[in-house]
């Protein structure tokens, strides 16, 4: 066989052979282009404007003899040029495709450095929260709007008829958007109840009776002849009677009773009384239909191991266009609860002592205690509403960590005192903590956050149930984020039972920093046993292990800054680190 050469001639040979009809249509215009001039030229030369009949035509200038050569050649020039394009042109430039996306090496290629595109990401984040905020601002908006409806829905039976289906179809618009806020879904068609306020109640069956009464008087109405002064059944402040409490709370699963049981329904404020539920004074979800409540949000705390919730919600006596809803969330542990509250919590917030913490935003009240987190939401900002919404966060505090939310000196009232007499046997004693129940009480998890450093600008401390950092290994992580000047960062710390553990987790976020194309520098200190920086994008990660405990640092932009700091984080942390993994 004989070798193929590559020359101008077997090029345009093979590119001729490759379509006869584009090759003759190419060297066509290759003719035409070349013969032009050459045409022009000898017609030029020729008397061709000779007199005729009298007439004498005039000869024309030299610069339109060359325009209208131009023009000429311009036709078969373009079609080559057009043939030439051919075939180069990509038959899917302007193809849509649905299912194909861009990868990572396609965005990254319109940006020369990686400065350049750290900027852009960033820029690209901003916009996208700001989007965010202002779709949020206007579901928001839309809720407040929705509370006239909804009270104007009470008097006209076509609106209340619709109104269950406009809230449904809100639901969805709100888990598109992802707004965090607490929902309710009432059913407004269903008639109103009117519970006695005085008087005895009627019991649909003798065992919801408070111990000791007569079932004949309770259904006459007539008192016992022998009923103790304890057994009297006018409350001592607006809100359910203890038999009608008791009532209550007998129709709710027993796995959610105890929850339940922390919802202030007796011996509220002066002026205001409990909302209808769908002809109930109280709502108990589990962790399978939390979403008819809080559809869109409960996710969020099914990711930190959610038990069940309790709900109930409260309006001035005559007023149900604003109301003061109460979520009370039970989570799988004290850590969890911890966590859900963490993410939620803004960092500008006015601190309260309720609790293990607690916190205003607006009139709202949120604070976690044990395995616990409530929030209490009003609809309206006034005083009246804010008020009313701390005295119920109180006294649920009182009730879950007697002393943890002290009354002010100037309020003396009773009415929102913690677990007084009127809740019966209900409830029950309160059985003594056992020893572990103690030990794990003392082990507080908010003391690990006093491993971290103090200072500078420490904010919004946050515990984390998984994937900290995006890290799927990483896990129940306590962390806080710092300010000085213009820098910004974020320490965390996350103790394990052995250091064999440790050691293995910080391998591994060594090797995953390693994936990422991250520039990784070993460090030599005493402060640590283990130590590394990751450089990628220009912002830098300092992580140590220290015994029983990695921590670290990440979002810096300053290394000196970074290494300064984790040296003093470092230095301070003991050899071992209390932690809570029961299970290794």
């Amino acid at each position: 066989m004989e070798p193929t050469t590559s020359g101008p001639l077997n090029l345009l040979q093979d590119w001729f052979l490759a379509d006869p009809l584009r090759g003759l249509a190419a060297l066509a215009c290759v003719i035409a282009l070349a013969t032009t001039p050459i045409a022009f030229a000898l017609l030029g030369r020729t008397e061709y404007l000779h007199t005729r009949r009298g007439r004498v035509y005039r000869k024309p200038e030299w610069w339109s003899v060359v325009c209208g050569m131009a023009l000429v050649m311009g036709v078969p020039g373009i079609i080559l040029v057009l043939l030439v394009k051919s075939q180069y042109f990509d038959e899917d430039r302007y193809a849509f495709d649905p299912n194909r996306t861009w990868s990572v090496a396609d965005q990254g290629r319109q940006f020369r450095n990686a400065e350049e595109l750290a900027a852009a990401a960033e820029q690209e984040y901003e916009r996208l929260q700001d989007e965010r905020r202002l779709i949020s601002d206007g579901i928001k908006a839309l809720d407040q709007a929705m509370i006239t409806l909804r009270s104007a829905a009470a008097v006209s039976p076509p609106t209340a008829e619709a109104m269950p289906n406009v809230l449904e179809q809100l639901a969805t618009i709100r888990k598109a958007v992802g707004v965090d806020a607490p929902q309710q879904l009432l059913d407004e068609t269903a008639p109103p109840i009117d519970l006695a306020r005085s008087g005895a109640p009627s019991f649909p069956y003798p065992f919801m009776m408070p111990p000791g009464a007569d079932w004949g008087s309770m259904t006459s109405g007539a008192p016992a002849a022998d009923e103790s002064p304890g057994l009297r059944l006018t409350p001592p402040g607006p809100g359910l009677t203890p038999a009608e409490r008791d009532a209550e709370l007998a129709q709710v699963a027993d796995e959610q009773r105890s929850l339940a049981a922390l919802l202030p329904l007796s011996d509220l404020p002066e002026g205001w009384e409990i909302g209808d539920s769908g002809g109930r004074a109280l709502e108990s979800f589990n962790a399978g239909n939390l979403y008819e409540k809080i559809d869109g949000r409960a996710e969020s705390f099914v990711q930190y191991d959610v038990v069940g919730m309790a709900y109930t919600f409260y309006h001035p006596d005559g007023n149900p266009a604003n109301e003061v809803q109460l979520y009370i969330f039970e989570m799988g542990s004290p850590l969890n609860a911890l966590g859900k509250y963490g993410t939620e919590k803004p960092e500008e917030a006015e601190s309260l002592q309720l609790g293990s913490a607690g916190y205003a935003s607006g009139a709202s009240v949120f604070f976690h205690a044990k395995s616990y987190y409530v929030q209490v939401v009003p609809t309206s900002e006034s005083d009246e509403f804010r008020d009313f919404a701390l005295a119920i966060a109180r006294r649920i505090s009182n009730d879950i960590l007697p002393g943890s939310a002290p009354e002010p000196e100037s309020e003396g009232d009773t009415a929102i005192a913690s677990a007084d007499a009127s809740k019966g046997m209900a409830d029950g004693e309160a059985p003594a903590p056992s020893e572990a129940e103690a030990e794990t009480e003392q082990a507080d998890p908010t003391a690990l956050f006093a491993l971290l450093p103090d200072g500078p600008g420490r904010t919004n401390e946050q515990y984390l149930a998984q994937d900290a950092f995006g890290y799927a290994f990483l896990s129940d992580v306590f962390m806080a984020a710092y300010a000085e000047a213009d820098l910004t960062w974020q320490a965390f710390i996350r103790p394990y039972a052995t250091p064999e553990r440790a050691q293995e987790i910080f391998e591994l976020y060594r090797a995953d920093a390693e994936s990422f194309d991250a520039k990784i520098t070993e460090v030599e200190t005493e402060a640590a046993d283990a130590m590394f920086i990751a450089e990628n994008f220009g912002l830098i990660e300092v992580i140590f292990r220290k015994g029983n405990a990695v921590g670290g640092l990440n979002d810096s932009t300053d290394l000196d800054a970074a290494q300064a700091f984790i040296d003093r984080f470092a230095a301070s942390l003991p050899e071992s680190v209390p932690h809570f993994d029961d299970g290794e």
